[in-house]
């Protein structure tokens, strides 16, 4: 599979793959052929302006210059789909500002035929999801999810604009679209932050859609699926499963695992998924006989989105306003680092600061715990000197809440045990110290320097990812929060405005 890793100098070029036959390659007549496009974008995560790679590549991606190319390209192809493939608005303060009603007045704006739910799309709760379904004017194709026991297709209010799929006429084709969300949802969203929807097979719904479609005389059948490449299937990307059983397909747009990956295939079934945050622009050219209405050659590629491509002027001057209100913000001071910080390794210092800080907060909302369990997301160590909002933002990129639960001591150990598996984290549960051998014994139990008796119960802080299993490293944590015994109760705070408060509050940490 290392052919479906780019290389440097594709990834500065924009990468791309013939698969499959072509018949203008074998003298077809070009009359009797016609070429349709779908562009299409993912993971976008809010950002309008460039940004940089996770390499450090800087200067690149953004939804300003992801138009700038959409606009040449229907130039140069006039019947073309444009579609996004989900977790459109998360991720930016300039969207958050919005609930992000920003992303989607401009794909209004610029006529998306469709978009698909993704899971981040769900992180600021159903109210602010509800809002923006309300808002769209093209259909968010999603059909693997229930609620309160009905399917889209069947839902009402504002999610009537959420359907299984939908039909596009396209240079005189049938073009079906079929949408399709990661079933890992329950691993990382609250049932509250989710609004009662759950995740259903989807490889199920996609065979429903597909007979559907078929009986509505599809020629060309995309899944929209917000789930990604992988080296293998796991949990939250059953790419190959859904392929495997589903193969009337002829494309699949992939997202969430933030890849570019141009073109592969799967069991016979032209992939293409375009990387995150606008850092490349997926385009599938599609050339189908006018006879037989089939697909006689298809191309995908994805394009880098670089200096070469201008910042559309009608993005910027939409968007301008909460640009500005968001650059002043995240370069507001928050506070200072005296003296370096420790960031990295189980109990680093960092981590503690990050449970006093949420403690702190529960406090202040009536909530009081006796320690929390938190770690980094691996942010490192800081270095001295002034902290900003942009700074906090790093820290901590998602609006994870806060949730309370009551423990048991035992609970705790199984907890921490679970938590030892998994050798990236520095989860660290302050203020206790607890010592576990190789083979999971505990050597020492410590709380506020006492020993703990067993069945001493505790109230512990967790995020809300963490307490929904962590995208199931912490499938123990998920079973012991949601007994009854636990009383969860999820709050309305979130880990980054309670990060800065608390150093709002100290003005100087170390």
């Amino acid at each position: 599979m290392n052919e479906l890793i780019p290389s440097r100098r594709q990834f500065l070029a924009g990468t791309g793959a013939w698969l499959g036959a072509t018949a203008l390659g074998f003298g077809a007549n070009p009359e009797k052929v016609k070429t349709i496009s779908i562009f299409h974008t993912t993971d976008l995560h809010g950002h309008i302006l460039p940004t940089q790679t996770y390499g450090g590549v800087k200067d690149v991606g953004g939804f300003a210059r992801c138009v700038s190319c959409i606009r040449q390209w229907r130039k140069e192809v006039p019947d073309s789909l444009l579609l996004d493939i989900g977790d459109v608005y998360q991720g930016t303060a300039e969207s958050l500002s919005n609930g992000g009603a920003l992303m989607i007045g401009l794909f209004n704006r610029l006529g998306y035929d469709a978009w698909a739910l993704g899971n981040h799309d769900f992180d600021w709760g159903p109210e602010a999801l509800e809002k923006n379904l309300t808002l769209s004017k093209s259909p968010v194709l999603t059909g693997n999810l229930e609620l309160r026991g009905k399917v889209p297709g069947a839902l009402q209010g504002a999610w009537q604009v959420v359907k299984p799929w939908t039909m596009k006429e396209c240079g005189g084709f049938r073009i079906a679209l079929i949408g399709l969300v990661t079933p890992g949802l329950p691993y990382w969203l609250a049932p509250e932050t989710l609004g009662g929807v759950s995740p259903t097979a989807p490889a199920e719904s996609l065979k429903r859609s597909i007979a559907e479609a078929k009986a509505d005389k599809a020629d060309v059948i995309v899944v929209m699926g917000h789930m990604g490449w992988r080296k293998d299937d796991d949990f939250a990307n059953p790419m190959r499963e859904v392929l495997k059983e589903n193969n009337d397909v002829d494309v699949f747009l992939a997202g969430h695992t933030h890849q570019d990956q141009p073109s592969f295939e799967l069991n016979g079934v032209l992939c293409s998924q375009a990387d995150y945050y606008g850092i490349h622009c997926g385009r599938i050219d599609l050339t189908l006989d006018l006879e037989s209405r089939k697909i006689v050659g298809r191309k995908a590629l994805t394009m880098l989105m670089d200096q070469r491509y201008d910042l559309d002027p009608v993005v910027i001057e939409t968007a301008q306003p909460e640009l500005k209100k968001a650059e002043e913000q995240m370069a507001r001071k928050s506070g200072s680092v005296r003296s370096p910080i420790d960031g990295k390794g189980r109990g680093n210092r960092l981590s503690q600061l990050f449970c006093e800080f949420f403690s702190e907060a529960l406090q202040r909302n009536q909530t009081p715990v006796d320690g929390v369990f938190h770690g980094t997301f691996g942010t490192g160590d800081l270095a001295a000197g002034d902290l900003t909002v942009a700074d906090c933002w790093k820290m901590l990129p998602y609006e994870n809440l806060l949730t309370v639960a009551g423990v048991t001591a035992e609970e705790l150990i199984e907890i921490a045990r679970e938590d030892r598996k998994d050798y990236q984290s520095d989860r660290t549960l302050w203020p206790f110290v607890l010592e576990l051998a190789h083979d999971g014994s505990v050597t020492r139990f410590l709380y506020k320097g006492e020993a703990v008796a067993a069945g001493r119960r505790f109230t512990i802080g967790f995020n809300s990812y963490d307490a929904q299993s962590g995208g199931r490293k912490l499938m123990r944590l998920r079973e012991i929060a949601a007994s009854p015994s636990a009383k969860r109760v999820i709050t309305h705070i979130d880990t980054r405005n309670a990060l800065i408060d608390g150093i709002l509050n100290r003005k100087e940490i170390s």
